[in-house]
């Protein structure tokens, strides 16, 4: 399957919230379970959101970040949920409105923080800008290590969605339909239907990947059909 992480509150299609990044994620239990900032987000979220849906307690976590999201240009664009997120002036209150363990939090955040050693002003949320926390952090977070100190805090709730199956029907380069004995003649796919990527979902290819298999399958077509009009003439 492909994964995203989206916001269970919102009622809105694919309502992903992408900001994860420029934060640190909890579990139920208040505690970071992955590198935040192991790749730019389209190499990311893929696991994430398996990790969510399979690995975490409740399959449900959580986006902690500081005020300072409001001051990455364009930020709204990675959020598709209708929901705002939780917002609180302390890390308890915050904990409270998404139920997490408030010590465990505070404890989860006080570590994270004095990791982020590094210098706040080479933070690029444009690109993997090395900004790593110290290695003394468990686990690491290799990009975007700023200590969450400002407030507003907020947080988002996660979880771990479907987007869609990398399952379908096995086709060759002729966008054949392939049976256990080979081509089914006459019978062809492309699109979604055929499958996708295994693993993960690189970005911006499915529509690229339905238009060439498309054309291909749409003139194969084509020339079968005139090969058994030909033939029976």
């Amino acid at each position: 399957m492909h994964g995203e992480p989206v916001d269970p509150r919102a009622e809105n299609a694919a309502p992903v919230v992408l900001v994860y990044p420029y934060g640190i994620v909890v579990d139920q239990n208040g505690r970071r379970f992955f590198d935040e900032g192991g790749g730019l987000v389209h190499e990311t979220w893929e696991w994430f959101a398996r990790k969510i849906h399979f690995e975490t307690p409740g399959g449900r976590a959580y986006a902690i970040l500081d005020s300072r999201l409001f001051d990455i240009a364009s930020f709204e664009r990675a959020i598709r949920s209708e929901v705002p997120p939780h917002r609180a002036d302390t890390l308890d209150e915050l904990a409270r409105l998404i139920g997490v363990d408030a010590s465990r939090l505070a404890e989860t955040v006080a570590n994270h923080n004095a990791a982020a050693i590094g210098d706040p002003a080479r933070f690029d949320a444009t690109r993997c800008d090395g900004l790593a926390a110290s290695s003394a952090l468990r686990p690491p977070k290799s990009n975007w290590a700023r200590a969450i100190v400002k407030p507003p805090f907020l947080a988002y709730p996660l979880i771990g969605a479907v987007a869609y199956t990398f399952g379908g029907v096995a086709t060759n380069a002729k966008a054949e339909v392939l049976g256990r004995d080979g081509p089914l003649a006459g019978l062809y796919a492309a699109g979604e239907m055929t499958g996708h990527f295994y693993g993960t979902a690189p970005n911006a290819v499915a529509v690229l990947r339905a238009l060439v298999f498309g054309r291909i399958a749409g003139l194969e077509a084509v020339s079968y059909l005139e090969d058994t009009v030909a033939d029976r003439t």
